[in-house]
């Protein structure tokens, strides 16, 4: 029997009959999936250089502003500064700045009082023309002293030769003092007071022999902190184990020299 001879349409071309349609050209595809992963690529490469070019940005203001502050506020040595927030750019050129900080530290005062380390925290900075003055939306800032410092600074205001302040309880420090071999302490209150000045005021005296007829006051001393930067105006202090830390708030503060003054 003879085979039917297949229509003209289903005629067989080696690989396929005439009807059928050749195969899918793969070759565009590939090429758009290419030209894809070129584009992130190139995408990923121009965020990476604005991202360098910001911080490269950041860098040289941090420097201009530690520079400006060191210079205005009188320091031995130049602070720290970091400028917070992406893109830095527009911040600079408005000279409007969302975050800050800056970091001292060992800082001697005016009253020759060391001050181991002040961190301020700045909201809102905007800075004037030449970098000259600023004001702040809001400051945080604190002082911190150890109690070697401290000890140092009782032991020459009270006049009682070297003393050593320790913790104590609550807002109290322990002052020791050795008095021909005997260990003389006393618990003592720490004040802040007006015009940035620390108090020392003794309520108890302990002594293993009756106290030699001291009177606990012996411990007493007024420490100021004078010439403090940015014209800090403390307002609440904490007796931590390192130490004592001073805090200072404000709100719309205008820094300009070596003085701070609140507007509203």
């Amino acid at each position: 029997m003879t085979a039917p001879t297949p229509e003209p349409s289903d005629r067989y071309y080696g690989n396929y009959y005439e009807d059928q349609p050749p195969a899918a050209d793969v070759t565009q595809p590939r090429r758009k999936r290419r030209w894809g992963r070129r584009w992130i690529i190139a995408l990923v490469v121009l965020l990476g250089l604005l991202v360098g070019a910001d911080r490269v940005t950041a860098a040289v203001a941090e420097n201009q502003l530690a520079s400006k502050i060191q210079q205005s506020q009188k320091l031995s040595q130049k602070p720290s500064v970091s400028i917070d927030g992406f893109p830095l750019l527009t911040q600079v050129l408005s000279r409007d700045f969302g975050h800050a900080t800056i970091d001292i530290n060992n800082l001697v005062d005016q009253s020759g009082v060391t001050i181991s380390h002040i961190h301020a925290d700045l909201r809102g900075v905007h800075v004037s023309s030449g970098y000259n003055g600023a004001t702040v939306d809001n400051l945080a800032s604190t002082a911190s002293l150890t109690y070697s410092a401290i000890s140092t600074a009782v032991s020459k205001q009270a006049g009682i030769g070297q003393a050593t302040v320790t913790q104590g309880t609550g807002n109290q420090v322990k002052v020791s003092y050795d008095l021909l071999g005997v260990a003389v302490t006393a618990d003592v209150d720490v004040n802040l007071l007006s015009g940035n000045v620390l108090e020392f005021k003794a309520v108890k005296l302990n002594t293993p022999v009756g106290g030699f007829g001291l009177n606990a006051n012996l411990f007493d001393s007024k420490i100021p902190l004078t010439g403090l930067p940015f014209g800090m105006q403390l307002k609440a202090l904490q007796i931590t184990s390192a130490g004592v830390d001073i805090t200072a708030t404000g709100q719309n503060v205008v820094l300009t020299g070596n003085s701070v003054t609140n507007s509203n």
